[in-house]
């Protein structure tokens, strides 16, 4: 798998098609969450990948993409997005992101619009205070115990009722794939986080929530709709599913994706 280097860090990336988007097809470019990786929109990717050019990106301090200590915020993340678009050579693209990295694509549409053709944003984390200290707490656990803690209790914690042992077992690997350092600096980030300018977002918006999601709530979604100024924007709840929306409901979601991409091509 391919590395790029982007602004004194060198990440991972996978891309479906290097030479360039299929005829008529769009550039997507996936933003994981926190405690994830790449690999989590893969079992999204075969309703995409026939169409469109699909990029999943490893963020700095997750599965591949080495944390070498730099610090980092909701704003670099985005900007580094933005530099691996430039490295590849793609002008604009949909922007999905997941849970932090939904919260970071709602920020890269508002601060880079004319980079960005449409947002999906699956489980966007809209940020207040109380999420702040939640992340809080969470980082001391790393430092005193590793990521075993969160590996043993967030596959329960944060699926649906519809999530399978196999799709808790996945996302167990995912969290104790992470470097704690790396993780801790993406705690921090979340902590730190402001809501993006959302009225500054006049492009079109999909959101998918899970109606069992407790660490993105559907308030928080609606929320967020609701301040996009985007004229074209909508919301799907997924029933029984909770935060690893890509992983519980991999076919609603893909094709929820691959629909909202269809309006959109060339």
């Amino acid at each position: 798998m391919p590395y790029i280097d982007v602004n004194q860090k060198r990440l991972n990336y996978a891309d479906s098609h290097p030479a360039g988007a299929p005829p008529g097809g769009l550039t997507c470019v996936f933003i994981h969450g926190l405690g994830s990786s790449q690999n989590y929109y893969f079992p999204i990717l075969p309703h995409l990948t026939s169409t469109h050019r699909c990029i999943t990106i490893d963020t700095y301090g997750c599965g591949r993409s080495r944390f070498t200590g730099l610090l980092q915020d909701i704003g670099s993340i985005a900007d580094d997005v933005v530099k691996v678009m430039d490295g590849l050579k793609i002008q604009k693209a949909v922007i999905v992101g997941h849970s932090m990295g939904g919260t970071t694509a709602l920020h890269l549409a508002a601060q880079y619009l004319e980079r960005v053709v449409a947002v999906v944003a699956i489980g966007p984390v809209h940020p207040t205070p109380s999420t702040g200290q939640i992340f809080e707490k969470r980082i001391q656990v790393v430092l005193e115990d590793g990521m075993e803690p969160m590996a043993n209790t967030i596959p329960e914690a944060a699926t649906g009722s519809r999530s399978t042992p196999l799709q808790k077992a996945f996302i167990r690997e995912l969290l104790l794939g992470q470097d704690p350092a790396g993780y801790i600096s993406l705690c921090h980030v979340v902590s730190a986080a402001t809501a993006p300018d959302y009225a500054a977002i006049s492009l079109p918006v999909l959101v998918i929530a899970g109606d069992e999601d407790k660490s993105a709530p559907l308030d928080g979604c609606k929320h967020i709709l609701a301040h996009v100024s985007s004229s074209t924007k909508t919301l799907e709840v997924l029933p029984g599913v909770g935060h690893w929306h890509c992983i519980e409901a991999s076919d609603e979601v893909g094709k929820l994706v691959a629909g909202f991409a269809q309006a959109y091509r060339g």
